[in-house]
């Protein structure tokens, strides 16, 4: 869907329940439920009710975009609310589809929502352009989207304003991130780091830096994934997606985000690939810190690639750091595929960020960094740390704690395991809460 000011006639009308209607046609409807009310030759009408909540205007707006698909309509309108932002939001989210690898595609329908603002307007066009730019960077292929490619679509967003390097192999390996060297090794491609900045408007007073795990496909390594988990890890850069989506929106509604917050993406994008040069169980790398980890587990490359980038942000002078990353299965066990695991070293930072996914009408749960469980990292190793110890018990929590390993500011980590896709559609999970952070900051 598009979102768009005027509507010479709209395929399908939304109007909100009233006495006049039939009682037999709005009997038992309920908040965020649409039904067809009418079909015309001048177009279709539904009905609902108005919605008494922003959850409730995006539980609306997601059930009419589902009925406009059916109905093949191509234009949509939607009368006034006191919540037509967070109704146009789920609606444009909804209706997106992947339709670049297909040899027939339809045009997005067109959506006309009544009494936004001006800002309302470029705010949801905004958002909606930043997560459909992580959705289409989720959803393609590796053969289409690898550690080169990724940078080179991060490349685009300086047409918005907004500074953009990019470090390849030799760079990082005289940096010294030997961890992202190392999970880069197998891949004819190598690694590349993708710093994105928005610079601040006025005297800089703080660096929020959002760091992307963007692994582009994950065999695993060695430590190799059966079959049925090999299939969709071209999804594992769905952390790095976010964070590129959200600079995007960022870079169009830069004059609200607070005077003097820059604010920095670090994307560490490798493929963990088997090869000739692969890490293999039991090696030993020196990560950009200088610690040195050794790697039981190959398919644990996730919190290697992290560990740097974090680093290096810290390094650079991050006053507090968000990171994202599709990181442990055990995640979604715990948490399922609609909420993401929240931990996080600062609780006035844990305190806006959930005040951030709250109002971006996504869901995390804190889980606590317990310290006592960080020893199973240190100890049976020859190393200050190793990357696994193999035990799935509590993984989500001990992979959080080698994280804050390489960290030394205010810190965050969001694993969102099975957030990145529903149904094997990109979702662009974590857009909307970086955003709303940023701009509450």
């Amino acid at each position: 869907m598009s979102l768009v000011n005027r509507l010479e006639r709209a395929d399908l009308s939304l109007v909100f329940a009233a006495p006049e209607h039939p009682g037999r046609l709005t009997q038992g409807l309920k908040p965020g439920e649409v039904r067809l009310l009418a079909r015309t030759a001048a177009g279709d009408e539904a009905v609902a009710l108005a919605p008494g909540s922003a959850q409730q205007a995006r539980e609306l707006g997601a059930a009419l975009a589902g009925l406009a698909r059916d109905l093949k309509a191509a234009s949509v309108r939607v009368p006034a609310s006191g919540h037509g932002a967070a109704l146009a939001q789920a609606a444009l989210a909804e209706g997106w589809r992947e339709a670049r690898y297909r040899q027939h595609s339809t045009q997005p329908p067109q959506l006309l929502v009544e009494g936004l603002s001006d800002q309302d307007h470029a705010h949801v066009s905004a958002l909606s352009a930043g997560l459909t730019f992580a959705r289409e960077l989720t959803s393609a292929p590796a053969n289409v989207l690898g550690p080169a490619t990724l940078a080179r679509e991060a490349r685009r967003l300086e047409a918005l304003g907004l500074d953009v390097d990019v470090w390849d192999g030799d760079d990082i390996q005289a940096r010294g991130m030997g961890l992202l060297v190392a999970v880069a090794a197998g891949s004819a491609t190598g690694p590349r780091l993708i710093r994105v900045t928005l610079p601040a408007r006025g005297e800089k007073t703080a660096v929020l830096a959002l760091v992307g795990k963007g692994i582009t496909f994950d065999t695993g390594g060695y430590s190799i994934k059966p079959a049925a988990g090999m299939n969709g890890m071209k999804n594992d850069m769905g952390g790095a997606a976010a964070v590129l989506g959200a600079m995007r929106a960022l870079g169009e509604l830069r004059a609200q985000v607070p005077e003097g917050v820059e604010v920095r993406a670090y994307i560490a994008a490798a493929e963990n690939m088997v090869g000739p040069h692969a890490m293999r169980p039991g090696d030993i790398y020196r990560a950009a810190n200088d610690l040195q980890v050794e790697v039981t587990n190959t398919d644990a490359e996730g919190r290697l690639v992290l560990a740097d980038a974090l680093t290096v942000a810290c390094d650079e002078g991050a006053t507090e750091l968000i990171d994202l990353a599709t990181l442990t299965g055990v995640k979604v066990s715990a948490l399922g595929a609609e909420i993401a695991a929240l931990f996080s070293s600062d609780a006035a930072l844990t305190g806006r960020l959930k005040a951030a996914a709250e109002a971006a009408g996504e869901y995390i749960w804190e889980l606590p960094l317990h310290q006592p469980y960080l020893k199973s990292y240190q100890k049976q190793t020859v190393a200050d740390l190793k990357n696994s110890d193999m035990n799935p018990a509590g993984a989500s929590i001990k992979a959080a704690l080698f994280l804050q390993q390489f960290v030394t500011r205010p810190w965050a980590h969001l694993d969102i395991a099975g957030n990145a896709t529903r149904e094997d559609v990109a979702t662009g999970w974590g857009v909307g809460t970086l955003v709303a952070y940023v701009l509450g900051r």
